[in-house]
């Protein structure tokens, strides 16, 4: 019986399916569409899909087709009004990769694992037995075919087929605003590819570079076939040198502000837009469904592996749907005050924005800390927050440089996208204690039947401590001259971390001198990923 099904294959589907085929799920992923889309759909790629892109193996990927935006601005009554710059020192603000772009990177990752699309295929219906789900699919020509797995999933969209059959409420309204995506070239465009630009005047125009033209987001309080006569006559007013070429391509669409009830019942689980439906102007709706799809994978992998019981899947809705809802919180804010009419009191509005956005701006706001979210009550975020540094529930840092052993540069981040939970030690200088703790870690690693993995992070090669983790992978070890990690992380000495698969810190123990506090941490977090009865 295969394990799992993935019920589209969009980016939540298609990321779904490459975290359970990485970690050895059986699985079929099946698309009632014949072909991939092909139609400007989401564009916005925010660094937490480049923190997800970089443990999926497609990071330099998405950025050799993408354009990086270093900066963006926000003009409204002829001047500036807003300026912002990423705080994140590795990341840009953004990347400009349609969704169209993006899909056949992820099918090509899938297909190099083993997993084929099965196309012009849909899932008409499905109920729950003793063992899982049986699911009945038609092809196109009409042709039905009943298949039996453990887990059914989602991914099937706003309009979720699967979401429908079990039940689940999903709750909230639709927009009266028209959105309109709208290709083209501009001639004589006075800013550069890597910046990015809002127009408030006239609701919200928002001009991006691809790698072959520029993508035209508008907004309207009503509905227009046409936005490129629309938008050649703003253009000619916000930036009087541009010359806006023939439409490529002109698409108009609305949005809802909807709320999946449930994200599970039973053996079935919904991810992506089945859980959420946001305004375009939040930017999050295709990043945040790829965060949900890769907070179900390693765990949905963990239960079907046998690391896990299956409450462990009951902290994907608790983890993801508070996210979900302050993301369409975020974009329904913006709508309300697009919807305004009177044109005073909209620029009056619009002002207001403008200032709290400068203060956001100001402090650090980088624009994805929403779509991330914050773990820091789950119960797969074990122990006390440290008063200095990321604790439990956090995300690592994406920008901390080491090097391996062979002196080859790498990100903290990448050195920690394996498919298992990882022990992280921070060793500085080493010391009796730090070759105590490497050693019950390499012991703990060992005996975990590959449910761990470990990475070391030390000042240099020499310690015995550093010495004894080449004598068992040298691969593990990463050199750390300036204790630059030390110093980001906030940690003095030493210190144990686990690494949640997604790249979440699980739990952090500084000053210890065993995993003795680690293996009861992991042990309450979810029982069964350390079988062996010492570890019990």
């Amino acid at each position: 019986m295969t394990d799992v099904l993935v019920s589209g294959a969009g980016p939540s589907g298609l990321v779904l399916a490459i975290e359970l085929a990485r970690r050895g799920i059986d699985l079929r992923i099946i698309d009632r569409d014949t072909s991939a889309p092909t139609t400007p759909r989401a564009f916005v790629v925010k660094p937490s899909t480049f923190y997800a892109a970089e443990q999926l193996g497609v990071l330099d990927q998405i950025f050799e087709l993408g354009v990086p935006v270093q900066s963006m601005e926000q003009s409204f009554e002829g001047r500036i009004a807003a300026h912002a710059e990423p705080s994140d020192e590795r990341w840009p603000w953004h990347l400009n990769l349609g969704e169209d772009d993006l899909v056949p990177i992820l099918i090509a990752r899938l297909e190099r694992l083993g997993v084929l699309i099965e196309r012009g295929l849909e899932l008409v219906r499905y109920e729950q037995s003793a063992r899982g789900v049986i699911s009945v699919l038609k092809n196109r020509a009409g042709e039905e075919e009943r298949i039996e797995t453990s887990w059914l999933i989602g991914c099937d969209g706003v309009h979720s087929t699967v979401r429908q059959a079990a039940g689940i409420g999903f709750e909230g309204h639709d927009s009266d605003l028209h959105w309109h995506v709208l290709d083209a070239q501009i001639e004589g465009w006075p800013y550069t590819a890597n910046h990015g630009m809002l127009f408030l005047d006239h609701l919200v125009v928002a001009v991006y570079r691809t790698r072959s033209a520029f993508r035209i987001y508008s907004l309207s309080l009503n509905h227009c076939d046409d936005s490129w006569t629309s938008l050649h006559d703003i253009l000619r007013d916000v930036a009087p040198s541009a010359r806006l070429g023939p439409p490529i391509s002109d698409v108009s669409f609305r949005c809802s502000a909807r709320l999946a009830s449930d994200y599970r019942v039973g053996k079935v689980l919904i991810c992506g837009d089945a859980c959420h439906a946001m305004s375009a102007s939040s930017a999050g709706g295709m990043n945040t469904g790829i965060q949900d799809a890769m907070n179900l994978g390693w765990k949905l992998a963990s239960v079907v592996s046998g690391h896990a019981d299956d409450a462990l899947l009951d902290t994907y809705e608790s983890e993801r749907r508070p996210v979900g809802r302050a993301m369409i919180d975020v974009g329904q804010k913006n709508d309300d005050l697009w919807s305004i009419s009177d044109p005073v009191e909209r620029s009056c509005a619009i002002r207001h924005f403008a200032v709290n956005f400068w203060a956001y701006l100001e402090n650090g706001g980088n624009g994805y800390e929403a779509v991330m979210g914050d773990y820091k009550a789950s119960r797969v975020s074990v122990g006390e927050q440290p008063p200095i540094g990321p604790g439990p529930g956090t995300h690592v840092p994406g920008d901390i440089r080491l090097h391996k052993v062979n002196g080859a540069a790498v990100f903290l981040t990448g050195a920690l996208s394996s498919p298992c939970n990882t022990i992280l030690l921070l060793i500085g200088d080493g010391g009796l204690e730090a070759e105590q703790l490497v050693k019950t870690a390499i012991d703990l690693v060992r005996a975990s039947e590959k449910a761990l993995d470990l990475v070391v992070v030390a000042h240099s090669t020499e310690g015995a401590a550093a010495r004894r983790v080449l004598d068992f992978d040298e691969n593990s070890l990463l050199v750390d001259p300036g204790l630059n990690c030390h110093n980001r992380l906030g940690i003095a000495m030493r210190s144990a971390l686990w690494i949640r698969p997604d790249g979440r810190i699980g739990s952090r123990n500084d000053d210890v001198e065993d995993t003795t506090l680690l293996i009861d941490q992991l042990n309450a977090a979810f029982p069964g990923l350390l079988q062996s009865p010492e570890f019990s």
